[in-house]
């Protein structure tokens, strides 16, 4: 869409604001509404935005290590730039749009923007010939107001998982997301009650380009109004309650990889399994690169409460066909095979998880990685494959320490992350948690 598209669309959809939006590193939607005259000279020029922001935590905080991006920009702007392919007008507000845009600094470099981050990552597959589509399947909670809980409770019980009856009592809230995801043309293509109390899985069809991760951040910005305007709260948050009520919720990617001539370059009917050599080292790349993924897959502290056995996440860096113990489950098909890598917590940031994820698997590709065979039954403890970081500092240390996932995301949008989550863990590490109040203070 053009500059001039869009003042056309703008007119006919009688769009009075627009939210112009930039995913922060922690995949959080941060917005400027602007009117929709203002937003015409924006679509041609940018908007400002203030260059701090790309590298601030969820509390407006930055690393003292930062060197970048805080005092050295003077806390000036830098400039957001809309990508006009992503406008569409939001079906629950009366007459709001919404566009995500890509910040440059002043000197008209790419800011370290996750989306940003990305599109390196994507031009890099485009160079050696392949085209990455990718299939998310995202994991979230509901809950209802329920002042006996201290403000929310879930939605329906633990017995209700994978049944009509927990399909019924959100159907109100279902109904109106699916009128919301249709008309916002996202390709939702089924939605259920998970194993938790309260808990949900939405799948998006496969798609490639930059535009089938957008469809992620608008999808998560759908559900979470919508549940709003039911008087419900959904969240994305990897564990949000404690007990077993609520296993945690994980972000599973499907990918495969585009041959220049549109086959599926993972597929090959003669192989075992199906599995191409290019699915096989893509695979390989998995493995090698599972420990410093881990730290982009897992970005907050909660995220490593899933990486333990029992919940239907990885705890090694192993790889199966059709089998979910497995971090990467390679899954055959008559009309060509995929994997799905089952790192991701539900909190990561949907960009950064599929660039990392992608350059892994070209990494293999690139250098004809083996990723042996494949594990058994249980692949949660199969000695033969190297457990995961099991907290956020393990993680991020390990992806410090990946120089190949380093500089595909390119080396300032990488020491901007690796920073930010430092910052959060030692945050974390003196805050005195309320388990510990709980177990200690009133003995000791």
């Amino acid at each position: 869409m053009t500059p001039g598209e869009a003042d056309i669309w703008l007119e006919e959809q009688q769009i009075e604001n627009v939210r112009l939006v930039v995913l922060d590193l922690h995949g959080v939607p941060r917005a400027k509404l602007l009117t929709a005259a203002h937003f015409r000279d924006v679509a041609r020029r940018g908007h400002a935005w203030a260059l701090p922001l790309v590298a601030v935590d969820i509390w407006q905080g930055m690393s003292p290590e930062e060197r970048e991006f805080g005092i050295e920009t003077g806390f000036g702007n830098g400039v957001a730039r809309p990508d006009l392919r992503t406008l569409r007008r939001l079906p629950w507000t009366r007459a709001s749009a919404h566009v995500m845009a890509d910040v440059f600094t002043r000197a008209g470099e790419p800011a370290p923007t996750a989306r940003q981050g990305l599109q390196h990552v994507l031009d890099e597959a485009d160079a050696i010939g392949y085209r990455p589509v990718l299939g998310s399947e995202l994991e979230f909670y509901l809950f209802r107001p329920d002042p006996e809980r201290g403000g929310f409770g879930p939605d329906f019980g633990l017995q209700s998982w994978f049944s009509t009856h927990a399909l019924a009592l959100c159907q109100e809230f279902l109904e109106d997301l699916h009128d919301c995801v249709t008309r916002l043309a996202l390709p939702v293509y089924e939605v259920f009650n998970e194993h938790g109390s309260g808990q949900f899985e939405i799948n998006l069809a496969p798609g490639s380009g930059l535009g089938c991760i957008d469809d992620v951040v608008l999808l998560k910005v759908a559900i979470k109004e919508v549940a709003m305007r039911h008087g419900l709260r959904a969240t994305f948050l990897a564990k949000p309650v404690n007990g077993g009520d609520t296993p945690p919720s994980g972000y599973h990617l499907h990918q495969t990889l585009q041959a220049g001539d549109g086959s599926n370059a993972f597929h090959a009917a003669d192989a075992e399994d199906g599995l191409s050599d290019v699915a096989r080292h893509y695979i390989g790349g998995h493995l090698a690169h599972a420990a410093g993924m881990t730290g982009v897959a897992a970005p907050t502290v909660t995220a490593y409460k899933r990486y333990i056995p029992g919940t239907w996440a990885p705890v090694r860096a192993g790889w199966a066909v059709d089998n979910r113990t497995a971090l990467v489950r390679a899954i055959p098909g008559a009309d060509g095979g995929r994997i799905e890598n089952r790192l991701g917590s539900s909190d990561a940031n949907p960009y950064l998880l599929a660039a990392v994820m992608v350059a892994a698997g070209l990494d293999g590709v690139r250098r004809g990685l083996d990723p042996g065979p494949p594990g058994g039954l249980n692949v949660l403890e199969d000695e033969r494959f190297p457990k995961l970081p099991a907290t956020l500092i393990e993680g991020v240390e390990a992806f410090a320490a990946d120089e190949p996932l380093r500089e595909a995301l390119g080396p300032v949008l990488s020491r901007t992350l690796i920073r930010l989550l430092r910052h959060d863990w030692r945050r974390f590490m003196t805050h005195v948690t309320d388990w510990e109040i709980r177990e200690y203070r009133e003995l000791l």
